[in-house]
């Protein structure tokens, strides 16, 4: 089992983005001396709330300060963007990390982003998969010619090649039914996003591992999760803290447009619900470490994605709840589990 940092954004356009890149830079340094395996950053655009620095050349810029890690795009809204440049900048990104990119990949929510891209939301599963496939088809290094309805290639044998044979693993993001199944037959794994509660998590993953199956497609494999995870000296005191910071958060997610399936806003956008003790790791170590490890047992989890950083949360903080879990819940997890991180 695993441990990711997610480099999530708690900055608005109004901060100053070098404080955002040195607390950056100062989780993944921390993260890697704890014994973490990835860091992971994922994609907005036009966001005035959060800022969102692209992640290939973040992740790239990164890798420095933690040069043991993993690199995984967490998510790249593909249907918003081009596959021929996108395979390229991954291939880059995973010969930058000598071989250990991860192309994390979902359809995006954002009505904003799709007007600015000039993308049709009704034509981004097709765009999705047709990108998918043309990008596969780049890293195979072999000649490629392909016509799809939205992009066309001929002729073309490209020169920048991902490290990794066949280009980095695929995981797919997305808390819909529609979106695993789509995992389970086009990707390497199944990214689960925080927003289904921990039953939805768990008839989500049995959808993904039967679709799996009667696809003819192996079932074993990773199986990253993000949980909102937070440390506390009790579990009441876990879900006070946590209301504050999910509040903050899931506000902002609710504004650019996440709603419906398997998540905390519904299908006409309301009010962020705040059943959060569904949805959260949190109380005193030795119960996260319990239930990461039932993640584990129970799930076939085997990367557990960390976000320590929250709107309004003080930088001290997020480095001090990071601490505690690299020194506290992940030692108790790998003696739960019987082995090293």
């Amino acid at each position: 089992m695993k441990c990711a940092i997610l480099l999530t954004t708690i900055h608005s356009g109004a901060s100053d983005p070098r404080v955002q890149r040195r607390e950056h830079e100062e989780l993944v340094q921390a993260a890697d001396e704890l014994g973490f395996d990835v860091m992971v950053a994922g994609q907005h655009f036009l966001g005035a709330e959060l800022r969102y620095f692209q992640p290939v050349p973040w992740l790239a810029h990164m890798a420095r300060f933690g040069p043991r890690l993993r690199t995984a795009t967490g998510i790249i809204l593909l249907p918003l963007v081009n596959p021929v440049e996108t395979a390229e900048q991954l291939a880059t990104l995973d010969v930058l990390s000598d071989g250990r990119a991860v192309f994390g990949v979902g359809l995006g929510y954002s009505d904003h982003e799709f007007a600015a891209f000039g993308v049709a939301p009704g034509t981004r599963v097709a765009r999705f998969e047709e990108s998918l496939a043309l990008i596969r088809r780049l890293w195979s290094g072999e000649t490629v010619n392909f016509h799809g309805r939205f992009f066309s290639v001929t002729e073309a044998r490209p020169a920048v090649l991902p490290l990794q044979p066949g280009g980095p693993p695929v995981w797919i993001g997305g808390q819909a039914a529609g979106a695993v199944q789509r995992a389970a037959r086009l990707g390497d794994a199944w990214y689960a996003p925080p927003f289904p509660t921990h039953d939805e998590l768990a008839r989500l993953r049995a959808l993904y591992l039967r679709t799996r199956q009667e696809a003819g497609r192996p079932v074993a494999g990773e199986f990253p999760v993000r949980r909102e995870l937070l440390i506390a000296p009790t579990r009441q005191a876990g879900l006070a803290a946590a209301l504050e910071r999910y509040r903050a958060r899931y506000e902002i997610y609710r504004k650019w447009g996440l709603q419906g399936e398997n998540t905390p806003v519904g299908a006409g956008g309301e009010q962020v619900r705040t059943d959060i003790a569904d949805r959260f790791v949190l109380g005193p170590p030795q119960e996260c470490a319990e239930q990461l490890d039932r993640l584990r047992t129970e799930l076939g989890m085997t990367h557990f994605v960390y976000k320590p950083h929250w709107p309004g949360l003080p930088h001290a903080e997020a480095m001090r709840q990071l601490e505690q879990f690299g020194t506290q819940v992940m030692p108790l997890f790998a003696a739960n589990r019987g082995g090293a991180a």
